[in-house]
């Protein structure tokens, strides 16, 4: 294994812990380290690409990383992540694709590591799914538990027709199954109710711990709006805005304010996600497809 490709796994590591430090302690991550981090993979990819006469290094990189952007700014514009964790990923992605031209997953000797069915692209997001599930049922409840009005609004959504009509419908799937004489097969569907009631939940708490509205006087640069702000019939600012509020903006807020058109707005942030970006590396580092171990190690035991 190339001792860059080593350096570089080490280096994404390093950055992935510091901006989990930062965003559990300040949840905001310096965009210093997300950009940092982007440079320094893609730069050594160009060098690679220069020295070794072959373009497939750098390409790589920027091909993954690109793909991780626009995936990771899916997550933002449905008002799950924040710009930070975006660019994060983008930056681990540069960092996969190059250590992927360099054969990492391919020459890795670890007898912990499995080369699954999948790329290793898709591994990180099989493993991202399997640490973030926990994780984020886990944060959400203890928002709940420090929020009350949170489990008002799940509560309140037992009361809404289409919400009664969607956990009806969830039930459908164990129904036909539990039918047609699959046992087995019914008991796993029966999760679908389960992750039906988590998905309101997860609802609940983006509308109630994850917004608040602030005094214009409180904005600072980087907050990211939880409507678009729109005054006289113009657009001042966009939620869809992953680096939030300039300086520019908040200026013009507080004019409007002073103007006596705005009073107050509401401000969003996500799940403090850049732990389990953090998490998701090193398992695709270490094992590899965590998820094809589990099943193995499932049907190992039971057959």
């Amino acid at each position: 294994m190339s001792t860059i490709a080593e350096l570089i796994a080490g280096i994404t590591a390093f950055f992935l812990l510091l901006a989990s430090c930062f965003d559990l302690k300040t949840g905001e991550i310096p965009e210093k380290l997300t950009r940092g981090l982007i440079v320094i993979v893609i730069t050594t990819a160009m060098i690679c690409s220069i020295y070794r006469v072959n373009p497939s290094f750098l390409l790589a990189s920027v091909v993954v990383g690109t793909g991780f952007f626009i995936l990771g700014y899916v997550m933002f514009y449905l008002g799950e992540w924040g710009g930070g964790d975006v660019k994060l990923l983008a930056g681990i992605g540069c960092s996969l694709g190059f250590l992927n031209s360099m054969n990492y997953f391919t020459e890795i000797s670890s007898p912990l590591y499995l080369e699954g069915i999948f790329p290793y692209y898709i591994d990180y997001f099989i493993n991202l799914a399997i640490v973030s599930s926990p994780y984020i049922i886990i944060y959400s409840f203890l928002l709940g538990l420090m929020k009350p009005q949170v489990f008002e609004e799940f509560t309140g959504y037992f009361k809404k027709k289409n919400s009664i009509m969607l956990i009806l419908l969830s039930f459908a799937p164990f129904l036909l199954a539990l039918n047609l004489g699959m046992n087995r097969l019914a008991l796993i569907y029966l999760s679908v109710p389960f992750l039906v009631l988590i998905s309101l939940y997860l609802k609940a708490v983006e509308e109630i711990a994850l917004q608040k509205t602030v005094d214009v006087d409180e904005l600072k640069e980087g907050d990211i709006l939880a409507n678009d702000l729109i005054v006289d019939g113009r657009k001042v600012a966009s939620k869809r805005n992953m680096e939030g509020l300039d300086r520019n903006q908040i200026a013009e807020i507080k004019r409007l304010a002073s103007e006596g058109k705005i009073s107050n707005v509401k401000v969003r942030w996500g799940i403090r996600f850049a732990p389990i970006l953090f998490l998701a590396f090193l398992l695709t580092l270490i094992f590899g497809d965590v998820l094809e171990i589990i099943v193995a190690s499932i049907l190992t035991n039971l057959y």
